[in-house]
């Protein structure tokens, strides 16, 4: 890149913070040329040993990296993400599936290694959903390190200076943890999302991280200058003295920003008006609880239950749900934990079971509430358990992608027969738990009116809401500029949701990123959002903008937009809003 010239890329804001140093280019290109090798029936002993040796060699390898964390003192729940990893290196569907292919073809390590990776993969393809992409993803990334290890190639080594700024293609948590945070500021990669294990390993070792630049690692020089904003997802190459001198401010305004609202996290989030807005946190893993209540959260707004079916070749047991509901419903008890049922597609379910079946778009087939509904047995073992889990605290069950009437009675009939049984074996529940729907499906927002008479609440979820809504796929780099929550279609689905919820007499959350955004606050308030729950990180900020408003402001505000014609006047008004009434919450973003 002309190292006299300024550019400015953009990407997505994975870690919080700035800054200012040089940039370090790191190898981690997925590896493409590999050996093919047949190998011979005398020999097959051999090649299943020296992969069964790289599995060893990973293993050492992940340990150290959660000994690094361990160091930094982050906390057990974020060392659960390599531990998760380690799990992945003797995953059947992996691991077993490589043994499985050197011995039925004959082939060596490395080539039945990248076979199994590549199926895993295409399974997951056409699935929008960037929770499970970047699920995906840590399998990828154990794949490729065990792949380093077969063929002896280390990550490229790099030159650390001080003030160091790593540009990648991209990183894996275990890389990530292993950076060396006395020399290393913070990275940039290619690719990579907010939702990502390697995003949440960084916002523990508060690290700046900007991710989804796409090019970055080409167009970077080493030893090129850079400024990270990893608030604004922006990364400034050969940037000008000027702009220097303005991010070193912005630097330490975030700073005694993100001091101030630490020690406010826990207090409630009354608005200037007085009142009091409820903010939940989402939920992976039972073990990032801890952090979540940390970070300010009053319950959880959304447990994703989808970790209990991973990486396993059986469908868990409903003492394993049982354990994993309860071991969160007391922790976050007396505030409340709404537990979603599964929300899987079909194809990644069946091949867990050693049954494969295709879709040609899964995101929009056998997936959520409609596997559930085929799947009768195995939503009922969720069910028990979830059920069981109340009777030690605050907790509500929720159900994903409702499209219609039909589906949702059906859901409410096999959740009252897993009742009727467990009262008739005498195992104690709450009979009275608050049973709510996702609104994510246009169809779901269409007819919010009829659905409303049917459950105790609504929980908006943004992401696939406004993938469904404007016809796009995130995970598609054509298409996904098409993705803005600001979309007057968009808002307008929302605001019909809430109304409707609100004639019925029930609550209305969001639980998708959109949750997270605080210069979305006013508008989501103003539209009547009665709780937002969005991830441990973003808790803090959104607490301190609702402390920033009053209701009949953000009413207004709510109001206005509705009367603008595109996301881009919508966005730039809230800009102009919000900076203008709050300067020290978003001179930043």
């Amino acid at each position: 890149m002309d190292q006299r010239q300024v550019h400015i890329l953009h990407g997505v804001a994975a870690s919080a913070g700035i800054a200012i140093g040089k940039a370090v280019i790191m190898d981690t290109r997925k590896i493409e040329r590999y050996p093919k090798i047949r190998i011979t029936e005398s020999l097959l002993s051999d090649e299943i040993k020296r992969f069964d040796d790289a599995v060893k060699t990973s293993e050492k390898q992940i340990r150290e990296a959660i000994k690094e964390l361990e160091a930094h003192n982050v906390g057990k729940e974020h060392s659960f993400i390599l531990e998760t990893h380690m799990m992945m290196l003797t995953d059947p569907a992996l691991s077993g599936r490589v043994r499985e292919l050197i011995t039925t073809e004959h082939i060596n390590a490395e080539w039945a290694l990248k076979t199994a990776l590549l199926e895993i993969e295409k399974s997951f393809e056409s699935i929008g959903d960037e929770y499970i992409k970047s699920r995906v993803a840590d399998t990828t990334f154990v794949g490729e390190r065990l792949l380093r290890n077969l063929i002896g190639k280390k990550t490229r080594g790099c030159h650390l200076l001080d003030n160091s700024i790593i540009v990648a293609h991209d990183l894996s948590p275990a890389d990530t943890a292993m950076l060396n945070r006395e020399k290393i500021l913070g990275f940039a990669t290619d690719v990579g999302g907010m939702t990502s294990h390697t995003s949440i390993i960084a916002h523990s070792l508060e690290m700046p991280a900007v991710v989804g630049l796409e090019n970055a690692s080409k167009l970077i020089n080493p030893g090129d200058n850079l400024i990270l904003d990893g608030i604004s997802g922006v990364v400034i190459v050969n940037p000008s003295e000027n702009q220097i001198l303005e991010y070193e401010h912005r630097a330490r305004s975030f700073i005694t920003l993100e001091l101030k609202l630490k020690e406010k996290a826990k207090s409630p989030a009354i608005t200037r008006d007085g009142k009091y807005v409820k903010v939940k946190g989402n939920l992976e893993f039972k073990d990032e609880v801890k952090t979540v209540l940390d970070h300010g959260a009053e319950g959880i707004g959304l447990y994703r239950t989808e970790f209990l079916y991973l990486n396993r070749n059986h469908v868990p047991s409903e003492e394993s749900h049982f354990q994993a509901y309860k071991a969160v419903v007391e922790a976050v008890s007396p505030y409340n934990t709404v537990i979603r049922t599964l929300d899987l597609g079909g194809d990644k379910l069946y091949s867990s079971l050693g049954k494969l079946r295709n879709e040609m778009n899964p995101v929009m087939g056998l997936r959520a509430i409609r596997l559930c509904l085929k799947e009768v047995d195995i939503f009922k073992t969720q069910l028990r358990g979830i059920l069981r889990a109340s009777h030690y605290g605050n907790t509500s069950i929720m159900f994903p992608m409702i499209s219609g009437m039909d589906e949702l009675k059906k859901a409410k009939e096999i959740l009252e027969e897993t009742k009727d049984n467990l009262l008739k074996e005498g195992i104690p529940f709450d009979e009275n738990i608050p049973v709510g729907i996702m609104i994510e499906v246009p169809s779901a927002a269409i007819i919010a009116d009829i659905l409303a008479s049917e459950v105790d609440f609504f929980s908006i979820g943004t992401n696939d809401l406004i993938q469904y809504s404007l016809a796009i796929d995130r995970g598609n780099e054509y298409v996904n500029y098409l993705y803005e929550p600001l979309h007057p279609a968009v808002l307008r689905l929302i605001k019909f949701t809430v109304d409707a919820a609100h004639d019925a007499g029930i609550t209305v959350s969001m639980c998708g990123e959109m949750a997270g955004r605080e210069i979305y606050t006013p508008i989501l308030l103003g539209m009547g959002i009665d709780i937002l729950s969005t991830n441990a990180f973003a808790i803090s900020h959104v607490k301190e903008m609702a402390r920033k408003v009053d209701l009949d402001q953000c009413r207004r505000i709510a109001e206005h937009v509705f009367h603008m014609k595109t996301a881009d006047e919508i966005y730039e008004f809230m800009n102009q809003e919000i900076v203008g009434k709050s300067p020290d919450l978003f001179v930043l973003s």
